[in-house]
């Protein structure tokens, strides 16, 4: 019998302590349990770019989308207008982010694979060639709770076809590239 009271006893002071926090007003803080954002979907916005060739350095603005197919996949669209020069590109890229995990580490490095075309005019006449483009760049999530995020990339393009040309004034034939070298700074909304 006294076995039996013993036992009753300590299971009657367990659950007595265990809801004890509740009845007696101690301040007992369970730890908060981490909420991470789940990865932004689609992803908007524009910035600026700044291109060598040619022994020179152009700028012009940038426009694009993404839309993330997997945590480590997204596919999107762009467009550049040159401001110095006159030629224009638009084209689609795809992304491979090493990590995958944006919103817990604030910030995702990725690869970027892109083929655009480019509108350019020279001579009066137009063309539209082909450019294949790879590049590395990083996502950077400047706040955790705003909905915006910082892209910078690095860039190598090359253009299969008709290249891009500018007139020298100390040349009297126009110097002309295939190879080009951007950097890229863009605010991306999503």
């Amino acid at each position: 019998m006294k076995q039996l009271i013993r036992v009753i006893f300590c299971l009657a002071l367990a659950a007595g302590l265990s809801f004890g926090k509740d009845f007696m007003g101690i301040p007992i803080e369970e730890a908060p349990a981490s909420e991470v954002r789940p990865l932004p979907l689609v992803v908007l916005g524009g910035g600026g770019f700044l291109r060598y060739y040619l022994n020179s350095v152009d700028g012009g603005v940038r426009a694009s989308t993404d839309f993330r197919v997997h945590k480590h996949h997204s596919l999107g669209l762009f467009g550049l207008i040159h401001l110095g020069d006159d030629f224009m590109e638009a084209g689609l890229d795809y992304r491979f982010y090493f990590s995958g995990r944006l919103m817990e580490t604030g910030h995702d490095d990725f690869l970027r694979f892109g083929f655009s075309g480019i509108y350019i005019e020279k001579d009066d006449e137009s063309y539209f060639p082909p450019v294949i483009s790879f590049g590395y760049g990083r996502d950077i999530l400047f706040f955790k709770n705003a909905d915006l995020l910082g892209r910078i990339q690095l860039s190598g393009s090359y253009i299969i076809g008709e290249p891009v040309s500018k007139k020298k004034d100390n040349h009297l034939i126009d110097q002309e590239a295939h190879f080009l070298i951007s950097l890229d700074l863009s605010l991306l909304f999503f």
